[in-house]
């Protein structure tokens, strides 16, 4: 598997192994080819009926892979693809994924080498949805869901096999998460959109009839529980203490901070709540803005770009309420999950941004 990664990625290497499954198992871990969960072995046939799931041809590279910069090919695409238990009609949308992660912009080098503990998200938007099965409403970043599961798992098989992210050599997070076995994957609940509103996809410049993936490494999200709000105004008082930038950052670059784009998945319970009485999504990034904020003086005195604060936001004191981004219009939001009064904060791993890409079956 490295060595099909480097300069000569195609065709893969193939190797022989006798015994059975598990004897295929036991010798990926100990190359280090797995992530210690179970595989499917991927066999020349297997890998094969994979490349039938999509039309790009097995020897396209798709670019480097981070951190190590190994090659990736459609036909090593395929590769996790099996070993990760996915069917052969999700290689669009694991293709399309992985391209937006290789996008400069997604800057997925930066998360899979950090310290700090990050994941990789992965929100599905439009027909393909339906077309897959993709976990959109019930706990649909959750168990149960083989397209979102199976697509995750590819995804870190990837970044771990071809672009060489491994604890405890490049990839050097702390303490990590099991996000690093499988991946955020889920699609927006467009069903479930407040009057006005429109899905993620259109947000970002798409038609409603496109199917899409956005990627974007984050921080492990913060959960806003709020069964009790009897209104937005309520429910933004709420958000004010549970996603302030102290909380839901951790204290990384203010400058960084400022220019990123946070996700927020908003249950249908909540979104319904924030949408009464005709406001727009716009509208409660606006109220979202203004409510989530912390006082410079709660960063400490040594954390990255502190003293850069007045070039985003003018003069400041150590008393003034710093936002989580310098515009309200930065933030993303998304109809996230099915019943339930629950949201979710993302906030982005520093310097990496959302990349959308049409999914083409």
């Amino acid at each position: 598997m490295s060595d099909a990664a480097g300069a000569d990625a195609y065709p893969a290497e193939r190797i022989v192994l006798t015994g059975d499954e598990m004897d295929v198992n036991r010798h990926f871990l100990d190359n280090r080819w797995s992530l210690g969960l179970p595989i499917i072995p991927p066999t020349v046939e297997r890998v094969a009926e994979m490349l039938e799931g999509t039309r790009r041809r097995p020897d396209e590279v798709l670019g480097q892979v981070p951190p190590e910069n190994g090659t990736l090919t459609v036909e090593l695409v395929a590769v996790s693809a099996v070993m990760a238990g996915c069917k052969p009609q999700y290689m669009p949308l694991l293709i399309a994924a992985l391209e937006a992660f290789l996008s400069p912009e997604a800057n997925w080098r930066g998360s899979l080498t950090t310290t700090g503990t990050t994941q990789s998200v992965v929100i599905v938007n439009g027909p393909m949805i339906g077309h897959l099965g993709v976990g959109h409403k019930q706990g649909a970043a959750g168990k149960g869901y083989h397209p979102n599961a199976s697509v995750g798992y590819a995804i870190n098989l990837v970044a771990y096999n071809v672009g060489g992210s491994r604890p405890p050599g490049v990839d050097r997070s702390t303490l990590a998460s099991p996000a690093d076995y499988v991946c955020w994957v889920f699609g927006e609940n467009e069903e479930a959109l407040p009057d006005g509103w429109e899905p993620l996809h259109v947000d970002r410049g798409f038609e409603r009839g496109d199917s899409t993936v956005t990627v974007l490494s984050t921080y492990p999200p913060v959960e806003n529980i709020d069964h009790w709000s009897a209104n937005a105004e309520e429910y933004m008082r709420w958000w004010s203490y549970t996603a302030s930038p102290l909380q839901n950052m951790g204290g990384p670059s203010i400058g960084m901070l400022f220019t990123e784009n946070p996700i927020i998945a908003l249950g249908p319970e909540h979104a319904q709540l924030v949408a009464a009485g005709g406001r727009s999504k716009l509208d409660f990034c606006r109220d979202f803005w203004e409510s989530v904020r912390a006082p410079l003086s709660a960063w400490p005195p040594g954390c990255a770009d502190r003293n850069k604060v007045a070039d985003y936001l003018g003069p400041v004191t150590e008393d003034t309420m710093i936002p989580v981004t310098q515009t309200a219009e930065q933030l993303m939001v998304v109809i996230g999950g099915g019943d339930g009064k629950h949201a979710h904060y993302f906030a982005p791993f520093p310097g990496c941004y959302p990349v959308t890409k049409r999914v083409d079956v």
